[in-house]
């Protein structure tokens, strides 16, 4: 971006330029800012570069649509990469990766045939569900650097996701030989699974974790030892090294991000009974989404590959969109979320549901007429969802606290879960969620169909059949199936769901409840009343 010259204007004052509306931003002063930029506009309509800062600007102060808009201008103005580069990460990071991906595809050849835009179109490939593209771009990027770690995981990650587990293993291996301190390598590798790592492999990793290391790095290696040991049936050293890990990874977290006690209590508040009679069919009467709901870790990926096993049913993946439009909300308002949805006029959730259903169309991928987001916190959203989205289907998938916290625990995601990183954290959690369900089960009867896991590995027919019947499906024998349904899955559970039902992972945290005292304490009542 070229900052203009001060000038003097007809009335011997300084045109507003550019360098004047830096000087102002530099300084905090964004609200002087923002208008001596829209002066420079009104002035100069087209000048591209007064239009990305004002965006960036409005993006500052979350005006997420007005930032598009101004985007979308200077692009018109000057449609030169740089400046297209810059709407496609704006749509990628707060709109549609859709649109980014039409965006980004206007780029010249040459440009687009760059390893570095390759690796983000490759990105948004994969959001959007086109994994052989995805895979196709990250073998081009691998061949042009083999030596970058970071690239051979990427392509492990969407292998696994679609099912290519050896050729996934080798490619994360190929990582490891790159650059052995990448700690993300090995704890993509720890994630399958059915892998176990060799004497060789845990004392290289332990060598590795003697010398100096980024904390993400030190922290996935402990994860990954952790795993080892696990395999190992070492489960006292196992729960040292998931200590460990967690405890750097807890770090790069705010208190805030770790706890939805606040927004539970006000969400008690205002979401009572009357709400949901006040709201009772108004939304948009699409019977499409089928939102399956819940902690991680409970067991929600077995229940959407059944569903997705049925030729009525697709399933798609974690969709931000409902997270995406309740933010939006609560930035026109400037309320919180819940008040917000809460205090909204009958006559919006129509177009809400409606909007919902068309930014889901992007990552859908056939024509079957029902669809499946599982986006795990749309446990939050079950209010919005109902006002909205009042034919759509809601499923509760529920595991036993000590089992969903352990596995949460020893996980290391990749993004986000703030809460997983501590068992007090943990157990606080999974009791807000309990307590904010069970309400909705008082205030609207009937609203969530909830699936215990532990039930459903017991009978599985039973439980698919009576899950058929609440979304108002026939029962079709290929849900029993549902671990030859060829699909890709992109969540840690992609290995066990391609598989039969087993107890295996039932009662399994019982090898470490020596240590898991404060989880307990922390889970309170739930611990005794989470399957009432």
């Amino acid at each position: 971006m070229v900052l203009s010259t001060p000038q003097t204007g007809k009335s011997g004052r300084p045109a507003v330029t550019l360098g004047l509306a830096y000087a102002a931003l530099r300084a905090g002063n964004v609200v002087q800012a923002r208008q001596m930029l829209q002066e420079r506009l009104a002035q100069h309509p087209t000048d591209a570069d007064a239009l990305e800062m004002l965006a960036e600007v409005a993006a500052g102060q979350r005006s997420f649509e007005e930032a598009t808009m101004l985007l979308r201008r200077a692009v018109a103005a000057d449609p030169s990469p740089p400046r297209r580069m810059a709407l496609v990460e704006h749509l990628r990071r707060y709109a549609s990766p859709a649109l980014a991906l039409k965006e980004l595809e206007q780029l010249p050849r040459p440009l687009r045939d760059r390893y570095d835009i390759k690796g983000i179109e490759a990105g948004m490939r994969g959001v959007l569900g086109q994994h052989d593209r995805q895979i196709e771009l990250y073998q081009q990027i691998a061949r042009e650097r083999p030596s970058e770690p970071g690239i051979w995981v990427s392509l492990g990650n969407v292998l696994k996701t679609v099912g290519r587990t050896g050729e996934a293993v080798k490619a994360l291996q190929r990582a490891i030989k790159a650059e052995a301190t990448f700690g993300e390598s090995w704890w993509t590798l720890a994630n399958f699974k059915s892998f176990r790592f060799s004497d060789a492999e845990i004392q290289k990793m332990r060598q590795v974790l003697r010398g100096r290391l980024e904390p993400n790095d030190a922290s996935n290696i402990h994860f990954a030892l952790g795993k080892a040991y696990e395999d190992r049936a070492d489960y006292e050293q196992s729960f040292s090294h998931y200590s460990a890990g967690n405890a750097i990874k807890a770090e790069s977290f705010q208190e805030e991000q770790k706890s939805v006690t606040g927004t539970v209590d006000e969400s008690l508040a205002v979401f009572g009974r009357d709400f949901f009679v006040r709201t009772s069919g108004v939304g948009f009467a699409a019977p499409d989404p089928i939102f399956v709901v819940g902690l991680h870790r409970s067991g929600s990926t077995l229940v959407e590959q059944i569903l997705a096993s049925h030729p009525l049913v697709e399933g798609t993946t974690e969709l931000a969109v409902m997270n995406s439009l309740r933010d939006r909300l609560a930035r026109s308002t400037g309320l919180s979320a819940p008040a917000t949805v809460a205090g909204l006029d009958t006559d919006r959730f129509a177009s809400i549901g409606e909007e919902y259903v068309e930014k889901s169309r992007a990552f859908r991928q056939t024509e079957r007429p029902y669809f499946v987001d599982k986006m795990p916190g749309n446990w939050m959203n079950v209010p919005l969802i109902r006002a909205a989205l009042p034919n759509a289907k809601i499923i509760d998938a529920r595991r036993h606290p000590m089992a969903c916290g352990f596995s949460n625990f020893k996980q290391n995601y990749a993004t986000g879960v703030g809460f997983s990183y501590g068992q007090e954290t943990i157990g606080s959690f999974y009791h807000d969620y309990w307590r904010f369900m069970r309400h909705i089960d008082e205030v609207a009867p009937g609203a969530v169909h909830r699936l215990i896991n532990e039930r459903l590995i017991e009978d599985p027919e039973g439980e698919v059949r009576r899950l058929l019947n609440y979304i108002g499906l026939p029962f079709d024998p290929a849900c029993l199936e549902f671990h030859k349904t060829e699909r890709a899955i992109r969540t840690p559970s992609a290995e066990q769901v391609r598989k039969p039902i087993n107890r295996e992972g039932v009662d399994y945290w019982r090898h470490y409840e020596p240590w898991l005292g404060p989880l307990k304490e922390s889970l309170g009542p739930a611990l005794e009343h989470w399957d009432d």
